[in-house]
């Protein structure tokens, strides 16, 4: 990849990124910061764990004025990306005077009363809890430069279409307007042709990285639970994500597991913020082995360090299957991913292959090979 001092940040900018071991752009990087200093509107796709943050935000920070308030916006999805793409941006902007705030749901609203006190240059924020304070003239927009929607497929997917399309009519009609997506799903694609119109549509990197060593096993639904034990003890491990479409699951496969010495722990929209952070926290402190996961945790949390994805329950829908299995072989290390699929999943899954253009290898119920992949 390229160098950050060549593709035209200004010196300051340069060298916070050096005294933070920053010196090489990622591919997305490299192709978004140019456009973004031109203040272009874009929207592009990209994998978890690229380097996107710095992406759609490095190029606008020598634009901020530190004597004005609220500059650049970024929405995303959930309370856990809020936080941390919130922490990524101010290891950055601290040292540059640049103040960072974080908005989310889930919590009382007397808990975001430091953060509406504080004069913030820059917001990271879900839209529910954040266009409260908007409608409440608590938090103004009128100075937004640049609006951020990260992860849109997944907003839109929770219900935020309506609040992102209202933002953009209340920040300045002279914003940039950058949109991320793993996916550039239907809702995706009407949202940019509806509120963004004229953009750079980027696709960037292979969705499903190639160092992912992906296959399924045909198993009917009453033998999952001993399949799944018994592929657990014949596998070597750090970090396994287990992934299920019902909350309801998270907590009885976390049960079976923990009953079978596997020390493992759930999450899901069910649990309280903190028993979330706690969860994931065990798990990246390597104190817990294995997180059972609905998708809430497939998308944008940064979990380094999973050698193995295990769909327990094959996805419902064909995104949610990059967005699981990309959870793995991080950073270009090697990754795994199993589906367990039933009679009742076949077509389902089938689709995913098609649509990826993607040959998952079949294993039998001793786990040796009977198909190779593509």
């Amino acid at each position: 990849m390229g160098s950050f001092s060549k593709i035209g940040l200004k010196k300051n900018i340069i060298e916070v990124l050096s005294r933070m071991q920053f010196y090489e752009t990622t591919e997305v990087q490299e192709k978004i910061i140019p456009l973004a200093l031109q203040k272009k509107d874009i929207v592009f796709t990209s994998m978890t764990g690229s380097g996107k943050t710095l992406a759609y935000s490095i190029g606008f920070l020598s634009r901020i004025n530190t004597k004005v308030g609220l500059q650049m916006l970024v929405m995303v999805p959930t309370r856990e990306l809020c936080s941390q793409v919130a922490k990524e941006l101010e290891r950055i902007c601290e040292p540059l005077n640049i103040n960072v705030g974080k908005i989310y749901g889930g919590h009382n609203m007397s808990m975001d009363k430091k953060t509406l006190m504080k004069k913030n240059h820059i917001m990271v924020a879900t839209p529910g809890r954040f266009i409260v304070y908007v409608n409440e003239k608590k938090i103004k927009v009128g100075e937004v430069k640049l609006l951020v929607f990260d992860e849109s497929d997944q907003m839109f997917d929770n219900g935020f279409y309506e609040d992102c399309a209202y933002l953009i009519s209340r920040v300045s009609k002279e914003s940039q307007i950058i949109l991320s997506s793993a996916t550039i799903s239907e809702k995706v694609e009407e949202f940019i042709e509806k509120e963004i119109v004229d953009y750079k549509l980027l696709k960037i990197g292979n969705q499903i990285p190639k160092n992912i060593k992906q296959e399924k096993i045909l198993c009917p639904i009453p033998e999952k639970n001993k399949l799944l034990l018994r592929f657990l003890s014949n596998k070597k491990f750090e970090r396994v994500l287990i992934f299920v479409n019902k909350k309801s699951r998270t907590e009885l496969i976390s049960k079976l597991l923990n009953n079978n010495e596997i020390k493992t722990s759930p999450i899901s929209s069910d649990l309280e913020q903190k028993e979330r952070e706690e969860s994931l926290k065990l798990f990246k402190q390597g104190k817990i082995k294995v997180l059972v996961a609905t998708d809430v945790a497939a998308r944008g949390l940064q979990i380094q360090g999973v050698d193995m994805v295990i769909n327990y329950d094959a996805p419902n829908r064909a995104e949610f299957y990059v967005h699981r299995i990309g959870r793995t072989g991080r950073r270009d290390k090697p990754g795994y991913s199993l589906t367990m699929i039933c009679p009742e999943d076949d077509d389902r899954f089938h689709n995913i292959e098609f649509i990826y253009d993607i040959k998952v290898a079949l294993i039998d119920d001793e786990f040796n090979n009977i198909e190779e992949e593509n």
